[in-house]
């Protein structure tokens, strides 16, 4: 039941900020999109790698902040619906851009903020 209720949450905390941030406007409606994965992208390893080694943090906890709160803040399902959006317009380089560059820039900011989990805890383990 803790779980259920972290995650629940977490969630609502995501999903409010990603409506915060999402109505920026149209004009910049798939920008928006690729920083709110990509920034999801960064701070899911930080959460699961970094906080619980770094700071006591019941399992629970770290099951809401990643499932819950990074779960409900990114979307695949809107990235994948604009991808296809520019595709039916005939927009193949726009839509290259946007799910080339979501992937790059995500993977970039996964695999960096691996490494940066991978240089605290090591630093915190020394202390």
């Amino acid at each position: 039941m803790k779980k259920l209720m972290a995650i629940f949450l977490g969630a609502l905390v995501g999903s409010a900020l990603r409506y915060l941030l999402t109505p920026v406007g149209p004009s910049h409606h798939l920008l928006t999109v690729m920083a709110i994965n990509i920034g999801g992208c960064l701070l899911l390893p930080l959460v699961t790698g970094a906080l619980p080694l770094l700071i006591p943090v019941a399992p629970h906890v770290i099951t809401g902040l990643s499932v819950g709160l990074v779960g409900s803040f990114t979307t695949f399902s809107t990235f994948a619906l604009d991808a296809a959006r520019l595709l039916q317009a005939h927009a193949y380089w726009a839509a290259l851009g946007y799910v080339g560059g979501s992937l790059l820039l995500g993977w970039l900011a996964a695999a960096g903020s691996l490494s940066l989990t991978h240089r605290w805890v090591k630093g915190a383990r020394f202390r």
